[in-house]
């Protein structure tokens, strides 16, 4: 991304008002801190120096940091001596300042409060600071708006990054939690997961669970992408998980292809060619409704970041709801790293960032990702873990693996056959066992099914005409 000059009077301007803080809370932060050495491991571990906004109190908070480390007491006099050992006691106000801190706790118990006080005001300066950053580059006359845009989103994306997690929790307390929310989820009748629209990969995944990344890997021409529209298809049809498909290879229209071809079950190569027969047009006509309100939703901007993804992704989610995303496909993704980092880096770098975005937005995500060659040259051309593509971090990140592979491809005889055996390799499966799946293929319908749970696919029943005139 390009380094912009920020003129220094509209930074002056900008910064004219008073950033948010809160003294009170900062002092009564550093007198818990002072008058009880139970309660400092708790600060240290939730607030950093610079979250102070008072100069005086960042340098305090950073000599309690240091004698703690050093397992030194921590008191009026020992804190008074090594700020005076730095020579800065008198630059923060003195032994009197110290024992201003001291007499300014209200209550020692509620630290964990102050605590919170002080580092909401953190981010809300560290928000105001960086965007004030990206205010000054617009009034700079860029051009690049698009990068403009990108910076707002990785500023607000590196604040939300570099929160400070909980640290160390009891197990009980997360035990029970967790078994309240089961007895919830069992007397409503309701399960903590989205399905996929496929018995046989709910059953072995467990179905697809919030907060997980799930990789779809095959090679060129296998159906990897057929196979993730079906599941958002499927959900959002189904039981209407709201979708977001980010297609970073195939455009919106090509996409909307995919969905009436295995939706209504026409031809794909007749969809993609405008040659639609007067069946075609009826099945349209008497099904196109349910399709059109489906909670589907599609950019097919190429060489999106996962920064903006997850913007996106988290507008939609406010907006809309959102229970599933799906990514086509991850090697296409243009990293928020330095461009001179080698590729492997990178893609190192967006699988980890896509497992930060489940995590955060609590949905599934699906990544489709290419193979390397590597399966072509053996014999049995199933793949293995070892064939991912640029990374062995995808497979460090991924909450499972799966493998799609279809035995007919390399069997160019076969290829006009109207139904082919496809076989889903659970390579990996953080969650459960690791099996292979077997489905059924209709590669004119671009479409998925299960052989022993789903019948083969008909062409759908009539609906409710969606009330439009189509040509005959």
């Amino acid at each position: 991304m390009a380094n912009y000059k920020i003129p220094e009077e509209i930074r002056k301007k900008l910064l004219d008002r008073v950033p948010p803080h809160n003294e009170k809370a900062e002092q009564a932060v550093l007198g818990s801190a002072i008058l009880s050495a139970e309660c400092i491991p708790d600060l240290i571990n939730s607030l950093n120096p610079e979250d102070f906004y008072f100069p005086q109190n960042q340098t305090i908070f950073n000599s309690i940091y240091t004698l703690y480390q050093d397992r030194q007491p921590i008191d009026l006099i020992t804190l008074s001596e090594h700020l005076s050992l730095k020579g800065e006691l008198e630059n923060i106000g003195g032994y009197d300042y110290l024992t201003l801190l001291a007499s300014s706790t209200p209550i020692l118990h509620n630290y964990s409060y102050y605590a919170d006080i002080v580092l909401e005001k953190s981010k809300l300066r560290q928000i105001i600071f960086n965007l004030n950053d990206v205010i000054a580059t617009s009034y700079g006359d860029s051009e690049n708006v698009d990068e403009i845009i990108d910076l707002v989103a990785k500023k607000l994306y590196d604040i939300r990054e570099n929160q400070e997690s909980d640290g160390l929790t009891q197990l009980g307390p997360v035990l029970a939690e967790r078994l309240n929310s089961i007895d919830q989820q069992a007397k409503s009748g309701e399960d903590d997961m989205i399905h996929s629209g496929f018995p046989s990969i709910d059953h072995v995944l467990g179905g697809l669970k919030k907060g997980a990344l799930l990789v779809v890997a095959a090679r060129p021409g296998m159906g990897k992408t057929a196979l993730a529209l079906n599941i958002a298809h499927k959900a959002a049809m189904i039981y209407k998980v709201p979708s977001a498909i980010f297609s970073l290879e195939m455009s919106k229209e090509e996409v909307a292809n995919r969905f009436l071809a295995a939706h209504l079950s026409i031809d794909s190569r007749r969809i993609g060619t405008s040659k639609l027969t007067k069946e075609d047009w009826n099945k349209i006509t008497d099904n196109f409704s349910a399709l059109f309100e489906a909670p589907i939703y599609v950019d097919d901007r190429s060489g999106i970041s996962p920064v903006e993804m997850l913007a996106k992704a988290r507008q939609l989610q406010l907006e809309k709801g959102l229970g599933l995303v799906i990514v086509d496909y991850l090697q296409l993704m243009s990293s928020d790293r330095n461009r001179s980092d080698n590729r492997q880096q990178e893609i190192s770098d967006i699988s980890r960032q896509l497992k930060i975005m489940a995590r955060e937005l609590n949905v599934p995500v699906i990544a489709i990702s290419q193979l390397s060659r590597a399966c072509e040259s053996r014999n049995d051309k199933r793949p293995i873990l070892s064939d991912l593509r640029d990374s062995g971090a995808i497979e460090q990140d991924a909450d499972a693996v799966m493998f799609l592979y279809r035995d007919d491809y390399y069997n160019n005889d076969e290829l006009d056959k109207k139904v082919e055996q496809a076989e889903l390799i659970v390579a990996k499966n953080r969650h459960g066992e690791t099996k292979t799946i077997h489905l059924g293929w209709r590669p004119e319908y671009t479409s998925f099914f299960e052989p022993d749970n789903i019948p083969m696919p008909e062409a759908p029943s009539s609906g409710p005409a969606a009330g439009l005139d189509f040509p005959f």
